[in-house]
């Protein structure tokens, strides 16, 4: 007479099967909307002497309203540039997704050599596997700061070289009546430039791009 094994039969599990009644599908991963903005006073907002003179929505601000999906990390600061923060920029952790730099205007204002500050910079966001932003230069008064135009051009010319996004920020409308002082924007010529750079971020993520929802 043969023997014939069973094999014992455990019930799934009550959850399991509630699952798989339902058709329930695997939880999708949030997408990652982190920046950080790096920059001069035009990324900050401010004007003058003292830190505390900003405009009523600084970039930071207005990138939040504009995006709101976005988590935004700011260590703009006035009056930096490429060439001073480069060799404290490379020591920083890069835990944003995008990771914005906006310089030139207080290199441009100097004389610094700009392109390999900006180069450096790109370099170790790029090494750390995550995304640049380079921005082009805003515009000033007339005859305000001779080198902006060289300046501007290097910005490009290096995000193109390093293939990464650039955000024109010298195509935005300007008009001189829009200014604080001879560099400084006021509140419209400031929100024009952060729009230039919600575009280039929208190429970035446009799974991020669900804009501020109208009261």
């Amino acid at each position: 007479m043969l023997n014939r094994s069973r094999r014992t039969v455990r019930p799934l599990p009550v959850l399991l099967w509630l699952a798989l009644a339902l058709g329930a599908a695997p939880a999708i991963a949030a997408p990652d909307c982190t920046v950080a903005l790096w920059g001069d006073s035009i990324l900050y907002g401010g004007f003058g002497a003292s830190t505390t003179n900003r405009i009523k929505e600084p970039p930071a601000a207005a990138l939040k309203r504009i995006r709101p999906a976005w988590t935004i990390a700011d260590y703009s600061s006035p009056g930096d540039s490429a060439h001073k923060r480069l060799p404290t920029f490379v020591l920083q952790p890069m835990p944003a997704r995008v990771v914005v730099l906006q310089y030139g205007i207080n290199d441009a204002g100097n004389g610094y050599q700009y392109e390999p500050a900006l180069r450096g910079m790109v370099d170790y966001v790029q090494a750390a596997g995550k995304t640049s932003i380079v921005t082009g230069l805003s515009q000033v008064k007339a005859d305000r700061l001779p080198l902006r135009e060289g300046y501007d051009a290097t910005a490009r010319r290096v995000a193109q070289e390093e293939g990464v996004l650039f955000a024109d920020w010298g195509a935005a409308r300007f008009d001189a009546a829009d200014m604080v002082d001879d560099i400084h924007p006021q509140q419209p010529y400031s929100t024009r430039l952060v729009e230039r750079l919600v575009l280039a971020l929208d190429q970035v993520a446009p799974e991020c791009a669900s804009p501020a929802k109208r009261s």
